[in-house]
């Protein structure tokens, strides 16, 4: 089993109308445009498209940071650009979960768009209402999470609600089904590549839970976005978190594999920049048994 994993795309269109610039939104689109705007290539969306239908996933997996703003033309944009993964007869069935910068700010217009986004992406598996959810496989056991909701201007924290920290210690202290291995989607990294917290206007407000999870040997693998660098973080235990990083940044493309077979998971990275030099931390690990 193949997921292909990209995160981070960070669309930008600039506010048309007054109501952004009143609000969160004034500080996000600016930052873009002063900070962030030269270091994106929308042009990588196209070419990890293209790139992810050759590798032929069983599941596409992109874990937020689809806008900068979380603007319904941002969004959109997006949508438009990953249409051919998500449509026709060879469509893929994908796993989207929001990122901080798509729960961006208590709008309708915002949260509609991207309820929009979550469904068509999602393929109508799921509202967004109902994560987390499981899903199960063959030897193997998928927990999607929804870390994400609207912040004050100068944070970008996530957190879990009381319902769903429950649910995922539930999922994670559980008897495993024989040979069952687990894996755990959501936008934000645990830890930083090199296991050092993540700062505190930037983190998962409940990672310390996750953590704990993973210090148990309860996951197996992780996928997340959030840093824009990509990275793969070994635990001692053999598990191994990855973070896909910024796509349209540095145009990495993560491929995790799955055997039901060995119970063991296999990783490399894509890259769809055309550099091909840029040095990935801790990316010397290729498999992890579970």
């Amino acid at each position: 089993m193949r997921f292909v994993h990209i995160s981070d795309i960070h669309s930008s269109v600039m506010p048309r109308s007054a109501g952004p610039w009143f609000d969160k939104r004034a500080l996000g689109a600016l930052n873009h445009l002063l900070r962030r705007k030269r270091h994106v290539r929308m042009e990588y969306l196209a070419r990890a498209v293209t790139r992810i239908r050759s590798l032929a996933p069983d599941w596409v997996v992109i874990t937020g940071d689809l806008t900068s703003i979380g603007s319904p033309d941002e969004f959109d944009l997006v949508l438009e650009s990953l249409r051919p993964l998500r449509e026709g007869p060879a469509a893929i069935p994908c796993i989207f979960v929001p990122g901080n910068h798509d729960a961006y700010v208590r709008n309708p217009a915002a949260d509609a768009a991207l309820r929009k986004a979550f469904g068509l992406l999602n393929g109508g598996r799921w509202e967004m209402d109902a994560l987390p959810v499981e899903i199960e496989f063959p030897c193997l056991s998928v927990f999607v999470l929804d870390e994400c909701r609207p912040t004050l201007p100068w944070l970008s924290t996530g957190r879990l609600t009381p319902a769903a920290c429950g649910q995922f210690q539930a999922w994670a202290s559980r008897s495993r089904r024989e040979n069952e291995k687990r894996l755990l989607i959501g936008h934000y990294p645990c830890r930083l590549a090199d296991g050092r917290r993540i700062d505190w206007r930037r983190r998962l407000e409940d990672d310390r839970l996750i953590q704990a999870a993973f210090d148990a040997r309860q996951i197996d693998a992780a996928l997340c976005g959030h840093c824009h660098t990509p990275f793969l973080r070994a635990e001692s235990g053999g598990a191994m978190e990855i973070c896909a990083g910024a796509l349209t940044v540095h145009g990495r493309i993560n491929v995790l594999d799955f055997s039901p077979l060995t119970g063991r998971f296999s990783q490399c990275w894509e890259d769809v920049s055309g550099n091909g030099h840029a040095l990935i931390p801790i990316g010397a690990v290729t498999a992890a048994p579970g």
